[in-house]
């Protein structure tokens, strides 16, 4: 059997990991021209199912590596109004590391491209496939080039060309834009910061609409002599993110606006705020200021199953409200992978079984994204 992934993003990448953990022949095929081609985001929240995902699908060493190089926990949890004054904290008691942890979308995407040379293909924008009289599908490449293989995957996230061809008919509603940016943590900044705001799980809202969180992230020490020297240092910083519930104005321009004005737009939307808040942006590092469409899907019933299947936010995008997105995609990459594998060893068309997985995935995927638009752990605005 030979799987061909496309899109690698954190779903795409698991599961090419699972898959060559289980001996399943796999390439992936990602648009972007290097591993750094673009900036990768902040922090990723882990939760069980998806550090069951990563279990699944990593050797034991990368999984113990992700432990090992996650981010220091969170202790409390608050609402507060935009001057600080606390409508709801309680304290987040101790959980266990290797269930529950946080990362640097960086170090991970790292950690999962180590083994994968020669499996991943950088510069490989799809277009298109194609199903062969002999019952394989073909991928096509805007550079000209084709791959063939028995199943392929889309994992290429919520803009899918996968999903385009497979479901045209499935539906992803725009639910706004935040604007996400990177505050690094100088030194003596954090004896400035009230501590509500260290070390939080938290969100400040504005009776008037604007809303910020700050996410305090710090990597804990690695033990000695671990493979975490071979990543990259990510030095501590405020992960933090300004949303307006509509109030931006132009949606649609903030999305294509360059890091600068995302900076203004962000400051000028919390100007009412605490200044110890409005100074966590106002310190940002600018050109790492970006914004990030919020969409969401719309249910799609299960499809006849074919030699195309699809992953993650390719067919269940999801808003952040419940922090479940990367979670859910690592448990598709992991039941995906328990699918496949299993169908290799007993020698048999994976088809009958993948019927199985899409079916399964669409219950728990669905259930995520209503719960992330209709019952956030945050509200996006004050009662």
């Amino acid at each position: 059997m030979q799987v061909l992934i496309i899109g690698g993003g954190i779903g795409g990448l698991s599961l090419a990991q699972g898959l060559r953990k289980a001996g399943v022949g796999v390439a992936l095929y990602e648009r972007d021209g290097s591993p750094f081609f673009r900036g990768q985001g902040w922090r990723i929240s882990i939760k069980e199912d998806g550090s069951a995902g990563l279990r699944a699908c990593l050797p034991d060493d990368l999984f113990d590596l992700c432990v090992a190089t996650s981010l220091r926990p969170a202790t409390r949890m608050a609402f507060l109004d935009h001057r600080l004054v606390p409508k709801f904290e309680k304290p987040i008691p101790p959980l266990p590391r290797d269930r529950f942890f946080g990362v640097n979308r960086l170090t991970l995407r790292e950690i999962l491209l180590a083994g994968l040379d020669g499996i991943v293909r950088f510069g490989a924008e799809f277009v298109r496939y194609d199903h062969l009289a002999d019952g394989r599908v073909r991928a096509h490449f805007a550079d000209g080039t084709s791959a063939t293989g028995d199943l392929l995957v889309g994992a290429d996230g919520t803009g899918s060309r996968v999903r385009r061809q497979l479901l045209p008919e499935a539906v992803v509603d725009d639910a706004g834009v935040f604007v996400y940016g990177r505050t690094p943590i100088t030194p003596g900044m954090l004896e400035r910061v009230p501590g509500i705001l260290v070390d939080t799980f938290n969100r400040l809202i504005d009776p008037a609409g604007p809303a910020l969180s700050v996410a305090t992230c710090r990597a804990g020490e690695a033990p000695s002599g671990s493979p975490a020297a071979r990543l990259t240092p990510v030095p501590a910083y405020f992960a933090w993110q300004v949303s307006c519930d509509g109030g931006w104005g132009n949606a649609a321009s903030l999305r294509q606006a360059d890091a600068a004005t995302l900076h203004r737009a962000a400051l000028e939307a919390i100007a009412g705020f605490h200044p110890a808040a409005r100074g966590i942006v106002e310190e940002a590092d600018v050109p790492a200021t970006f914004p990030v469409a919020l969409r969401t899907a719309r249910p799609v019933e299960p499809w006849t199953t074919g030699n195309v299947t699809l992953l993650g936010d390719a067919i269940h995008s999801m808003s952040p409200g419940r922090g479940e997105g990367a979670n859910v995609t690592l448990r598709d990459a992991a039941l995906l992978t328990r699918t496949l594998a299993e169908a290799a060893a007993r020698d048999v068309p994976p088809l009958s079984a993948l019927a199985d997985y899409e079916r399964e995935m669409l219950r728990y995927g669905f259930a995520a994204v209503a719960a992330s638009r209709d019952q956030p752990f945050m509200p996006r605005r004050s009662g």
